[in-house]
């Protein structure tokens, strides 16, 4: 599973909207909001991660976290 980190990343930074932050990275709202709601994060492009990460110089994690399924086996 995939969550999204990127509100807290925005609050630690001191963005206070979607809006904002759209503007100061250039890309679209649409896709931030999708990514700050943790709505198909599996569909985003490694770009625009790295994009944010250069933003707000941090790990991917800060953006986007993977936590592992537990009840999943591996086979």
């Amino acid at each position: 599973m995939l969550k999204s980190n990127l509100g807290h990343t925005m609050l630690d930074n001191k963005i206070k909207s979607v809006a904002e932050l759209s503007r100061k990275v250039d890309i679209s709202r649409e896709t931030l909001r999708k990514i700050y709601n943790g709505q198909r994060l599996e569909t985003v492009s490694f770009e625009i991660v790295v994009k944010l990460c250069d933003f707000f110089k941090c790990q991917i994690k800060d953006i986007i976290e993977y936590i592992p399924d537990e009840t999943q086996e591996i086979v």
